[in-house]
Protein backbone atom coordinates (compact mmCIF):
# COMPACT_ATOMS: atom_id res chain seq x y z
CA UNK A 1 0.00 0.00 0.00
CA UNK A 2 2.80 2.17 -0.53
CA UNK A 3 0.42 4.17 -3.07
CA UNK A 4 -2.28 5.03 -0.38
CA UNK A 5 0.62 5.75 2.24
CA UNK A 6 2.29 7.99 0.19
CA UNK A 7 -1.12 10.30 -1.05
CA UNK A 8 -2.30 9.88 2.79
CA UNK A 9 0.58 11.91 4.30
CA UNK A 10 0.73 14.66 1.53
CA UNK A 11 -2.79 14.84 2.09
CA UNK A 12 -2.11 15.17 5.75
CA UNK A 13 0.45 17.72 5.49
CA UNK A 14 -1.53 19.92 2.83
CA UNK A 15 -4.88 19.91 4.65
CA UNK A 16 -4.01 20.86 7.44
CA UNK A 17 -1.91 24.25 5.98
CA UNK A 18 -5.00 25.14 4.34
CA UNK A 19 -5.62 29.08 5.23
CA UNK A 20 -8.76 31.09 5.82
CA UNK A 21 -8.73 32.25 1.85
CA UNK A 22 -10.75 29.00 1.98
CA UNK A 23 -7.58 27.28 -0.82
CA UNK A 24 -8.44 24.23 -2.20
CA UNK A 25 -6.87 21.06 -1.44
CA UNK A 26 -7.05 18.20 -4.51
CA UNK A 27 -5.48 14.74 -3.58
CA UNK A 28 -6.39 11.34 -5.37
CA UNK A 29 -6.35 7.90 -3.68
CA UNK A 30 -5.65 3.93 -5.02
CA UNK A 31 -7.35 1.55 -2.49
CA UNK A 32 -8.23 -2.10 -2.89
CA UNK A 33 -10.09 -2.60 0.25
CA UNK A 34 -10.55 -0.99 3.83
CA UNK A 35 -8.08 1.80 4.83
CA UNK A 36 -7.78 5.04 6.80
CA UNK A 37 -5.98 8.45 7.09
CA UNK A 38 -5.35 11.14 9.70
CA UNK A 39 -6.30 14.48 9.39
CA UNK A 40 -5.15 16.94 12.29
CA UNK A 41 -7.13 19.71 12.68
CA UNK A 42 -5.79 22.83 14.99
CA UNK A 43 -8.66 24.92 15.55
CA UNK A 44 -12.34 24.11 14.83
CA UNK A 45 -12.84 23.92 10.90
CA UNK A 46 -15.82 23.73 8.24
CA UNK A 47 -14.72 21.72 5.64
CA UNK A 48 -16.51 21.42 2.06
CA UNK A 49 -15.55 20.19 -1.13
CA UNK A 50 -16.48 16.66 -2.83
CA UNK A 51 -15.81 12.97 -3.03
CA UNK A 52 -15.71 10.77 -6.04
CA UNK A 53 -15.21 7.16 -7.23
CA UNK A 54 -14.64 4.77 -9.97
CA UNK A 55 -16.19 2.51 -7.98
CA UNK A 56 -18.91 2.16 -5.75
CA UNK A 57 -18.04 3.08 -2.16
CA UNK A 58 -19.43 1.18 0.96
CA UNK A 59 -18.66 3.70 3.71
CA UNK A 60 -16.77 6.69 4.29
CA UNK A 61 -17.21 7.88 7.80
CA UNK A 62 -14.53 10.39 10.23
CA UNK A 63 -14.19 9.36 13.52
CA UNK A 64 -12.76 11.97 16.23
CA UNK A 65 -9.76 11.12 18.80
CA UNK A 66 -12.09 9.12 21.00
CA UNK A 67 -13.23 6.41 18.05
CA UNK A 68 -16.79 8.27 18.04
CA UNK A 69 -18.53 8.72 14.55
CA UNK A 70 -18.47 12.74 13.84
CA UNK A 71 -19.76 12.23 10.28
CA UNK A 72 -21.06 9.93 7.42
CA UNK A 73 -19.97 11.43 4.11
CA UNK A 74 -21.50 9.22 1.80
CA UNK A 75 -24.13 6.72 1.20
CA UNK A 76 -23.26 2.92 0.46
CA UNK A 77 -23.13 2.30 -3.07
CA UNK A 78 -22.27 5.89 -4.04
CA UNK A 79 -19.68 7.13 -6.04
CA UNK A 80 -19.80 10.52 -5.08
CA UNK A 81 -20.77 12.77 -2.35
CA UNK A 82 -20.90 16.46 -1.42
CA UNK A 83 -18.80 17.07 1.56
CA UNK A 84 -20.68 19.40 4.97
CA UNK A 85 -18.34 18.64 7.83
CA UNK A 86 -17.97 20.65 11.20
CA UNK A 87 -14.48 19.82 12.94
CA UNK A 88 -16.32 21.39 16.48
CA UNK A 89 -12.75 20.78 18.17
CA UNK A 90 -9.09 20.75 17.69
CA UNK A 91 -7.83 17.60 17.59
CA UNK A 92 -6.73 14.37 15.14
CA UNK A 93 -9.75 13.16 13.12
CA UNK A 94 -9.68 9.95 11.10
CA UNK A 95 -11.27 9.08 7.47
CA UNK A 96 -12.55 5.42 7.37
CA UNK A 97 -12.78 4.54 3.51
CA UNK A 98 -14.37 1.19 2.69
CA UNK A 99 -14.75 0.28 -1.00
CA UNK A 100 -18.38 -1.59 -1.85
CA UNK A 101 -16.25 -4.20 -3.66
CA UNK A 102 -12.60 -5.34 -3.06
CA UNK A 103 -11.00 -4.25 -5.93
CA UNK A 104 -9.22 -1.28 -7.37
CA UNK A 105 -10.96 1.74 -6.12
CA UNK A 106 -9.90 5.46 -7.68
CA UNK A 107 -11.28 8.25 -4.93
CA UNK A 108 -10.69 12.08 -5.60
CA UNK A 109 -10.86 14.29 -2.56
CA UNK A 110 -11.94 17.82 -3.14
CA UNK A 111 -11.69 20.14 0.05
CA UNK A 112 -11.54 23.42 1.61
CA UNK A 113 -12.50 25.57 4.43
CA UNK A 114 -14.91 28.24 4.94
CA UNK A 115 -13.71 30.76 7.53
CA UNK A 116 -16.12 31.27 10.34
CA UNK A 117 -17.77 34.25 12.57
CA UNK A 118 -16.07 34.39 15.72
CA UNK A 119 -18.94 35.02 17.38
CA UNK A 120 -21.03 31.73 16.63
CA UNK A 121 -23.85 32.49 18.96
CA UNK A 122 -27.54 33.10 17.09
CA UNK A 123 -30.64 33.15 18.87
CA UNK A 124 -33.50 35.03 17.63
CA UNK A 125 -36.51 37.03 19.12
CA UNK A 126 -39.45 35.11 19.04
CA UNK A 127 -42.50 35.58 20.57
CA UNK A 128 -43.50 32.45 22.89
CA UNK A 129 -47.29 31.15 22.00
CA UNK A 130 -46.69 27.68 23.71
CA UNK A 131 -48.69 27.24 26.83
CA UNK A 132 -46.03 25.01 28.61
CA UNK A 133 -43.38 27.28 27.44
CA UNK A 134 -45.20 30.35 29.00
CA UNK A 135 -45.64 28.26 32.30
CA UNK A 136 -41.88 27.58 32.47
CA UNK A 137 -41.10 30.94 31.68
CA UNK A 138 -43.72 32.25 34.20
CA UNK A 139 -42.34 29.78 36.84
CA UNK A 140 -38.36 30.90 36.20
CA UNK A 141 -39.13 34.33 36.30
CA UNK A 142 -40.33 33.74 39.87
CA UNK A 143 -37.31 32.07 40.92
CA UNK A 144 -38.58 28.46 40.66
CA UNK A 145 -35.11 27.15 40.10
CA UNK A 146 -37.28 23.50 39.52
CA UNK A 147 -39.08 25.05 36.63
CA UNK A 148 -36.80 23.75 34.07
CA UNK A 149 -36.13 20.47 35.38
CA UNK A 150 -40.12 19.73 35.54
CA UNK A 151 -40.29 21.16 31.56
CA UNK A 152 -37.63 18.40 30.61
CA UNK A 153 -39.53 15.58 32.79
CA UNK A 154 -42.75 16.43 30.79
CA UNK A 155 -40.72 16.57 27.07
CA UNK A 156 -38.86 13.67 28.34
CA UNK A 157 -42.10 11.60 28.82
CA UNK A 158 -44.08 13.00 26.06
CA UNK A 159 -41.32 13.38 23.19
CA UNK A 160 -40.94 16.31 20.81
CA UNK A 161 -41.76 17.94 19.26
CA UNK A 162 -44.24 19.64 21.81
CA UNK A 163 -47.89 18.88 21.03
CA UNK A 164 -50.62 21.51 22.24
CA UNK A 165 -53.83 22.20 20.82
CA UNK A 166 -54.20 25.80 19.22
CA UNK A 167 -57.41 27.67 20.48
CA UNK A 168 -58.83 27.65 16.47
CA UNK A 169 -58.24 23.60 16.62
CA UNK A 170 -54.88 23.76 15.15
CA UNK A 171 -52.10 22.60 16.77
CA UNK A 172 -49.20 24.45 18.25
CA UNK A 173 -45.69 22.42 17.17
CA UNK A 174 -42.42 23.22 19.49
CA UNK A 175 -39.59 22.46 17.88
CA UNK A 176 -37.31 21.49 21.25
CA UNK A 177 -33.41 21.05 22.03
CA UNK A 178 -31.88 20.32 24.97
CA UNK A 179 -28.13 21.34 25.89
CA UNK A 180 -25.26 24.09 25.72
CA UNK A 181 -25.27 24.95 22.66
CA UNK A 182 -24.15 28.52 20.58
CA UNK A 183 -26.92 28.10 17.61
CA UNK A 184 -30.00 25.41 16.60
CA UNK A 185 -31.59 25.20 13.26
CA UNK A 186 -34.01 22.59 12.07
CA UNK A 187 -34.11 21.39 8.83
CA UNK A 188 -37.39 20.31 7.28
CA UNK A 189 -39.63 23.34 9.23
CA UNK A 190 -43.34 24.03 8.62
CA UNK A 191 -43.60 27.03 5.85
CA UNK A 192 -39.79 27.50 6.15
CA UNK A 193 -37.58 25.18 5.39
CA UNK A 194 -34.74 25.93 7.34
CA UNK A 195 -35.64 27.90 10.94
CA UNK A 196 -33.45 28.63 13.93
CA UNK A 197 -34.50 27.69 16.89
CA UNK A 198 -34.60 30.36 19.94
CA UNK A 199 -32.53 30.08 23.90
CA UNK A 200 -35.64 30.46 26.05
CA UNK A 201 -33.50 33.20 28.45
CA UNK A 202 -32.43 31.81 31.80
CA UNK A 203 -32.83 28.42 30.32
CA UNK A 204 -30.93 25.80 28.33
CA UNK A 205 -34.58 25.07 26.20
CA UNK A 206 -34.48 26.15 22.82
CA UNK A 207 -37.51 26.13 20.66
CA UNK A 208 -39.43 26.93 17.81
CA UNK A 209 -42.85 27.04 17.71
CA UNK A 210 -45.59 26.39 14.54
CA UNK A 211 -49.18 26.47 14.06
CA UNK A 212 -50.21 23.80 11.70
CA UNK A 213 -53.12 21.54 10.68
CA UNK A 214 -54.46 18.15 12.59
CA UNK A 215 -53.15 16.28 8.94
CA UNK A 216 -49.40 17.32 9.19
CA UNK A 217 -47.08 15.00 8.36
CA UNK A 218 -43.82 15.33 7.61
CA UNK A 219 -40.09 14.76 8.57
CA UNK A 220 -37.32 17.05 9.74
CA UNK A 221 -33.47 16.77 11.65
CA UNK A 222 -32.16 18.78 14.03
CA UNK A 223 -28.69 20.74 13.73
CA UNK A 224 -27.33 22.40 16.83
CA UNK A 225 -24.00 24.51 16.55
CA UNK A 226 -24.28 24.99 13.19
CA UNK A 227 -21.15 26.80 11.39
CA UNK A 228 -21.79 30.57 11.10
CA UNK A 229 -19.72 31.58 8.26
CA UNK A 230 -17.86 35.00 7.70
CA UNK A 231 -18.49 35.76 4.70
CA UNK A 232 -22.43 37.07 3.47
CA UNK A 233 -23.16 34.09 1.11
CA UNK A 234 -26.76 33.19 1.40
CA UNK A 235 -27.28 29.84 -0.05
CA UNK A 236 -23.45 28.42 1.86
CA UNK A 237 -24.66 29.95 4.81
CA UNK A 238 -28.34 27.76 4.46
CA UNK A 239 -26.42 24.64 3.01
CA UNK A 240 -24.46 24.85 6.32
CA UNK A 241 -26.88 23.36 8.35
CA UNK A 242 -25.96 20.15 6.57
CA UNK A 243 -23.04 19.82 8.64
CA UNK A 244 -24.76 19.06 12.09
CA UNK A 245 -27.96 18.00 11.50
CA UNK A 246 -29.19 14.61 12.93
CA UNK A 247 -32.07 12.99 13.79
CA UNK A 248 -33.94 14.86 16.82
CA UNK A 249 -32.69 13.47 20.22
CA UNK A 250 -36.22 13.98 21.91
CA UNK A 251 -38.50 12.61 19.39
CA UNK A 252 -39.91 8.94 20.31
CA UNK A 253 -41.10 8.39 16.59
CA UNK A 254 -39.70 5.73 14.46
CA UNK A 255 -36.80 6.93 12.46
CA UNK A 256 -37.34 7.26 8.41
CA UNK A 257 -34.83 6.53 6.19
CA UNK A 258 -31.27 5.17 6.18
CA UNK A 259 -28.27 6.74 8.28
CA UNK A 260 -25.60 7.04 6.23
CA UNK A 261 -24.75 9.89 3.67
CA UNK A 262 -25.54 13.24 3.28
CA UNK A 263 -29.36 13.54 4.28
CA UNK A 264 -29.57 10.43 6.66
CA UNK A 265 -32.03 8.94 8.78
CA UNK A 266 -34.88 11.83 10.09
CA UNK A 267 -37.36 11.72 12.52
CA UNK A 268 -40.94 12.26 12.02
CA UNK A 269 -43.64 13.58 12.92
CA UNK A 270 -47.82 11.84 11.75
CA UNK A 271 -50.46 14.21 13.73
CA UNK A 272 -53.65 12.09 13.94
CA UNK A 273 -55.29 13.34 11.24
CA UNK A 274 -52.86 12.89 8.73
CA UNK A 275 -53.14 10.81 5.53
CA UNK A 276 -52.68 6.84 6.42
CA UNK A 277 -50.15 4.73 5.71
CA UNK A 278 -52.07 1.87 4.70
CA UNK A 279 -50.64 0.61 1.33
CA UNK A 280 -46.91 0.76 1.99
CA UNK A 281 -46.54 -2.06 5.05
CA UNK A 282 -46.08 -5.06 4.04
CA UNK A 283 -49.91 -6.50 4.42
CA UNK A 284 -49.34 -10.42 3.33
CA UNK A 285 -50.29 -9.72 0.01
CA UNK A 286 -48.47 -11.60 -2.94
CA UNK A 287 -44.71 -10.10 -3.70
CA UNK A 288 -43.69 -9.17 -6.91
CA UNK A 289 -40.12 -9.51 -7.97
CA UNK A 290 -37.29 -6.52 -8.51
CA UNK A 291 -34.24 -7.47 -11.13
CA UNK A 292 -31.68 -4.69 -11.83
CA UNK A 293 -29.90 -3.89 -14.81
CA UNK A 294 -27.25 -1.53 -16.21
CA UNK A 295 -28.56 0.19 -19.29
CA UNK A 296 -26.45 2.07 -21.70
CA UNK A 297 -27.76 4.82 -23.55
CA UNK A 298 -26.52 5.50 -27.34
CA UNK A 299 -28.86 8.83 -27.38
CA UNK A 300 -27.13 10.23 -24.00
CA UNK A 301 -23.58 8.59 -24.20
CA UNK A 302 -24.27 7.03 -20.46
CA UNK A 303 -24.80 4.32 -18.37
CA UNK A 304 -27.56 4.15 -15.66
CA UNK A 305 -28.70 1.52 -13.10
CA UNK A 306 -32.50 0.66 -14.02
CA UNK A 307 -34.48 -1.71 -11.97
CA UNK A 308 -37.73 -3.41 -13.16
CA UNK A 309 -40.53 -4.72 -10.97
CA UNK A 310 -42.97 -7.45 -12.14
CA UNK A 311 -45.97 -8.73 -10.20
CA UNK A 312 -46.27 -11.50 -8.50
CA UNK A 313 -47.21 -14.80 -11.52
CA UNK A 314 -50.13 -15.03 -9.94
CA UNK A 315 -51.11 -12.29 -11.61
CA UNK A 316 -51.73 -12.79 -15.50
CA UNK A 317 -50.50 -9.66 -17.52
CA UNK A 318 -50.37 -9.39 -21.49
CA UNK A 319 -47.52 -7.48 -23.04
CA UNK A 320 -49.83 -4.48 -23.30
CA UNK A 321 -50.07 -4.12 -19.18
CA UNK A 322 -50.00 -1.26 -17.41
CA UNK A 323 -46.37 0.30 -16.88
CA UNK A 324 -45.01 3.03 -14.31
CA UNK A 325 -42.09 4.55 -14.95
CA UNK A 326 -40.24 6.25 -11.58
CA UNK A 327 -37.90 8.77 -11.82
CA UNK A 328 -35.30 8.76 -8.96
CA UNK A 329 -35.48 5.15 -8.94
CA UNK A 330 -33.30 3.85 -5.83
CA UNK A 331 -34.87 6.57 -3.67
CA UNK A 332 -38.65 4.80 -4.68
CA UNK A 333 -37.06 1.78 -3.93
CA UNK A 334 -36.19 2.36 -0.63
CA UNK A 335 -37.71 5.75 1.01
CA UNK A 336 -40.96 4.91 -0.87
CA UNK A 337 -41.46 1.31 -0.39
CA UNK A 338 -43.03 0.99 -3.95
CA UNK A 339 -42.91 -2.72 -4.81
CA UNK A 340 -44.98 -3.22 -1.81
CA UNK A 341 -47.19 -0.60 -2.27
CA UNK A 342 -47.81 -2.01 -5.99
CA UNK A 343 -48.34 -5.52 -3.94
CA UNK A 344 -51.03 -3.99 -1.61
CA UNK A 345 -52.94 -1.81 -4.48
CA UNK A 346 -52.98 -5.00 -7.04
CA UNK A 347 -53.91 -7.40 -4.45
CA UNK A 348 -56.99 -5.09 -3.29
CA UNK A 349 -58.45 -4.12 -6.52
CA UNK A 350 -57.66 -0.51 -6.67
CA UNK A 351 -55.15 -0.13 -9.15
CA UNK A 352 -55.21 -3.28 -12.09
CA UNK A 353 -51.60 -5.54 -12.17
CA UNK A 354 -48.93 -2.96 -13.48
CA UNK A 355 -45.21 -3.88 -13.92
CA UNK A 356 -42.65 -0.84 -13.46
CA UNK A 357 -39.22 0.29 -13.94
CA UNK A 358 -37.17 2.51 -11.43
CA UNK A 359 -34.81 4.72 -13.50
CA UNK A 360 -31.52 6.36 -11.62
CA UNK A 361 -29.08 8.94 -13.43
CA UNK A 362 -25.70 7.98 -14.19
CA UNK A 363 -24.11 10.07 -11.04
CA UNK A 364 -26.20 12.49 -8.56
CA UNK A 365 -24.32 15.28 -9.86
CA UNK A 366 -26.32 14.58 -13.49
CA UNK A 367 -29.66 14.66 -12.10
CA UNK A 368 -30.62 18.77 -12.45
CA UNK A 369 -29.33 18.00 -15.79
CA UNK A 370 -31.52 14.86 -16.53
CA UNK A 371 -34.67 15.95 -14.64
CA UNK A 372 -34.91 19.85 -15.93
CA UNK A 373 -36.57 19.95 -19.47
CA UNK A 374 -34.29 18.79 -22.05
CA UNK A 375 -34.73 17.08 -25.37
CA UNK A 376 -31.82 14.95 -25.39
CA UNK A 377 -33.44 13.20 -21.67
CA UNK A 378 -37.00 13.21 -23.41
CA UNK A 379 -36.11 11.78 -26.56
CA UNK A 380 -34.05 9.13 -24.73
CA UNK A 381 -37.01 8.61 -22.65
CA UNK A 382 -39.63 8.06 -25.71
CA UNK A 383 -37.45 6.78 -28.70
CA UNK A 384 -34.54 4.91 -26.59
CA UNK A 385 -35.78 3.10 -23.35
CA UNK A 386 -39.23 2.38 -24.05
CA UNK A 387 -38.69 0.57 -27.58
CA UNK A 388 -36.15 -1.45 -25.85
CA UNK A 389 -38.39 -2.61 -22.26
CA UNK A 390 -40.89 -3.42 -26.11
CA UNK A 391 -38.12 -5.33 -27.26
CA UNK A 392 -36.07 -6.52 -24.96
CA UNK A 393 -38.48 -7.64 -21.61
CA UNK A 394 -42.09 -7.33 -23.73
CA UNK A 395 -43.18 -4.14 -21.44
CA UNK A 396 -44.92 -2.75 -24.38
CA UNK A 397 -48.23 -0.46 -22.96
CA UNK A 398 -49.53 1.96 -25.30
CA UNK A 399 -49.56 5.63 -24.16
CA UNK A 400 -52.98 5.81 -22.21
CA UNK A 401 -50.90 2.98 -20.23
CA UNK A 402 -47.58 3.84 -19.48
CA UNK A 403 -47.53 6.64 -16.47
CA UNK A 404 -44.51 9.02 -15.68
CA UNK A 405 -44.10 9.55 -12.24
CA UNK A 406 -41.64 11.51 -9.71
CA UNK A 407 -41.19 14.09 -7.06
CA UNK A 408 -39.59 17.64 -7.22
CA UNK A 409 -37.36 17.33 -10.61
CA UNK A 410 -38.96 14.07 -11.31
CA UNK A 411 -42.11 15.78 -11.09
CA UNK A 412 -41.18 18.67 -13.58
CA UNK A 413 -39.75 15.69 -15.98
CA UNK A 414 -42.94 13.29 -15.72
CA UNK A 415 -44.52 16.49 -16.77
CA UNK A 416 -42.33 17.56 -19.42
CA UNK A 417 -41.69 14.80 -20.96
CA UNK A 418 -45.56 13.50 -21.12
CA UNK A 419 -45.75 17.10 -22.79
CA UNK A 420 -43.39 16.68 -24.91
CA UNK A 421 -44.81 12.77 -25.90
CA UNK A 422 -47.51 12.06 -25.26
CA UNK A 423 -47.88 9.89 -27.77
CA UNK A 424 -45.51 7.68 -25.59
CA UNK A 425 -46.99 8.91 -22.32
CA UNK A 426 -50.32 9.65 -21.44
CA UNK A 427 -50.78 9.94 -17.62
CA UNK A 428 -48.59 12.02 -15.55
CA UNK A 429 -48.18 11.06 -10.94
CA UNK A 430 -46.27 14.47 -9.88
CA UNK A 431 -45.36 14.76 -6.60
CA UNK A 432 -44.16 18.31 -5.44
CA UNK A 433 -43.00 19.19 -9.18
CA UNK A 434 -40.01 22.12 -9.15
CA UNK A 435 -42.67 23.83 -11.32
CA UNK A 436 -40.61 26.97 -10.40
CA UNK A 437 -37.89 26.58 -13.07
CA UNK A 438 -37.37 28.23 -16.22
CA UNK A 439 -34.70 28.30 -18.81
CA UNK A 440 -33.44 31.43 -17.11
CA UNK A 441 -33.41 29.71 -13.60
CA UNK A 442 -29.62 29.47 -13.85
CA UNK A 443 -28.96 33.09 -14.80
CA UNK A 444 -30.86 34.54 -12.31
CA UNK A 445 -31.45 32.28 -9.60
CA UNK A 446 -32.87 34.18 -6.74
CA UNK A 447 -35.33 35.91 -8.67
CA UNK A 448 -39.28 35.35 -9.32
CA UNK A 449 -39.87 33.96 -12.89
CA UNK A 450 -42.36 32.97 -14.81
CA UNK A 451 -44.73 29.87 -14.34
CA UNK A 452 -42.56 28.30 -17.84
CA UNK A 453 -44.37 24.83 -17.36
CA UNK A 454 -47.69 26.40 -16.94
CA UNK A 455 -47.07 28.98 -19.96
CA UNK A 456 -45.73 26.31 -22.68
CA UNK A 457 -49.44 23.80 -21.71
CA UNK A 458 -51.51 27.13 -21.96
CA UNK A 459 -49.58 28.08 -25.71
CA UNK A 460 -49.96 24.61 -26.86
CA UNK A 461 -53.12 22.32 -28.21
CA UNK A 462 -54.38 20.51 -25.80
CA UNK A 463 -52.55 16.97 -25.60
CA UNK A 464 -54.17 13.73 -24.64
CA UNK A 465 -52.31 13.24 -20.79
CA UNK A 466 -54.40 12.33 -17.55
CA UNK A 467 -52.83 14.50 -15.09
CA UNK A 468 -52.71 13.92 -10.84
CA UNK A 469 -50.67 16.25 -8.86
CA UNK A 470 -49.95 17.31 -5.28
CA UNK A 471 -47.77 19.74 -2.92
CA UNK A 472 -46.92 20.26 0.36
CA UNK A 473 -49.15 23.25 1.65
CA UNK A 474 -45.90 24.01 3.62
CA UNK A 475 -43.35 24.43 0.28
CA UNK A 476 -43.99 28.25 -0.14
CA UNK A 477 -40.51 29.35 0.56
CA UNK A 478 -37.80 30.59 -0.56
CA UNK A 479 -40.65 33.03 -2.12
CA UNK A 480 -39.45 33.23 -5.70
CA UNK A 481 -39.28 29.24 -6.12
CA UNK A 482 -42.52 28.07 -4.32
CA UNK A 483 -43.24 24.80 -5.13
CA UNK A 484 -46.79 25.35 -3.86
CA UNK A 485 -47.47 28.77 -5.77
CA UNK A 486 -46.17 26.95 -8.90
CA UNK A 487 -48.51 23.76 -8.52
CA UNK A 488 -51.99 25.93 -8.15
CA UNK A 489 -50.66 27.63 -11.29
CA UNK A 490 -50.12 25.38 -13.82
CA UNK A 491 -53.23 22.98 -12.11
CA UNK A 492 -55.20 26.20 -13.18
CA UNK A 493 -54.01 26.27 -16.49
CA UNK A 494 -54.28 22.79 -17.07
CA UNK A 495 -57.92 22.89 -16.36
CA UNK A 496 -58.69 25.86 -17.87
CA UNK A 497 -57.14 24.02 -21.20
CA UNK A 498 -59.43 21.14 -20.63
CA UNK A 499 -57.09 18.65 -19.03
CA UNK A 500 -58.49 15.69 -17.18
CA UNK A 501 -56.44 16.77 -14.13
CA UNK A 502 -56.38 16.27 -10.23
CA UNK A 503 -54.26 18.47 -7.81
CA UNK A 504 -54.39 17.89 -3.75
CA UNK A 505 -52.52 20.09 -1.25
CA UNK A 506 -51.25 18.14 1.66
CA UNK A 507 -50.35 19.24 5.00
CA UNK A 508 -46.70 18.19 4.38
CA UNK A 509 -43.01 20.13 3.10
CA UNK A 510 -40.95 19.37 0.38
CA UNK A 511 -41.12 15.35 1.82
CA UNK A 512 -40.18 11.57 0.94
CA UNK A 513 -42.13 10.91 3.95
CA UNK A 514 -45.34 12.93 2.58
CA UNK A 515 -44.95 11.38 -1.14
CA UNK A 516 -44.44 7.46 -0.09
CA UNK A 517 -48.19 8.14 1.20
CA UNK A 518 -49.39 10.28 -1.50
CA UNK A 519 -48.13 7.98 -4.23
CA UNK A 520 -50.47 5.21 -3.53
CA UNK A 521 -53.08 8.26 -3.92
CA UNK A 522 -52.14 9.26 -7.52
CA UNK A 523 -52.44 5.74 -8.48
CA UNK A 524 -55.36 4.97 -7.40
CA UNK A 525 -56.98 8.24 -8.81
CA UNK A 526 -55.23 8.06 -12.20
CA UNK A 527 -56.61 4.81 -12.66
CA UNK A 528 -60.19 5.65 -11.59
CA UNK A 529 -60.66 9.25 -13.30
CA UNK A 530 -63.53 9.55 -15.31
CA UNK A 531 -62.92 10.97 -19.04
CA UNK A 532 -64.43 14.20 -19.71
Amino acid sequence: MKGFLGLTMTMITLVSSITADASTLTRELNIDHGDTFVLPVSAPQYYRGTITSDQPLHSLVVTNHHGKIEKELVSSGDTEAEIFWFASEKGNYTFHIQPEFHKQTHIQFNLHTLPLKKNQFVSPKQELISPLLLETQHKLTQGLSFAEEHFWQIIQKKGAPLIEKAPNGNVLLTFLYHGNVNNVRVLGAPYEGHAHLSLLEGSSIWFKTYEVPEETLFSYRIAPNVPQLDDDNSTEQRRAVLATAQPDPLNHNALFGSRDGLFGAASTVQLDKAPSHLYDRTMGNPKGQITDYQYTSKRLNNTRKISLYQPNPHYHLEADAPLLMVFDGDSYLTKIPTPTILDNLIATGQIPPIRAVFINTPTPSLRAKELTPNEPYADFLANELKPWLCHAHHLCPDASNTILTGSSFGGLASMYIAFKHPEQFGKVLSQSGSFWWSPDTQASPHTHQDNWMANEFAQAPHKAIDIYMNAGIFETNPAFASILETNQDLYKILKYKGYNVEFEEVASGHDYLSWRVMLAKGLITLFNQKKK
